[in-house]
């Protein structure tokens, strides 16, 4: 797996409960924090996955990212791809 999906999970990981995971706004701080990666190997995986439109990036007063449907749909789609080839 491509080391940004890694970054995709971890932000999935974190708005997956909320009810509207593609309106919640991740911090640099959440992802950071379940990252092994730092912060500027992060900025590099999150700039390819706003290309991919994965995610959005939004500058507020802090830097804020949110999942897009279609990274949702690609996470799921990985998901089901590896299950097949685990059974």
């Amino acid at each position: 797996m491509e080391e940004e999906y890694h970054t995709l999970l971890t932000i999935f990981d974190i708005v997956k409960n909320d009810p509207n995971p593609e309106t919640y706004l991740c911090n640099a701080r959440e992802i950071i924090l379940r990252q092994y990666n730092g912060w500027d190997v992060i900025q590099k995986h999150l700039q390819v996955l706003a290309d991919k439109e994965f995610i959005v990036i939004k500058q507020l007063d802090k830097i804020a990212i949110s999942i897009t449907q279609q990274g949702i749909n690609h996470l799921q789609m990985k998901s089901i791809n590896n299950m097949q080839y685990t059974v």
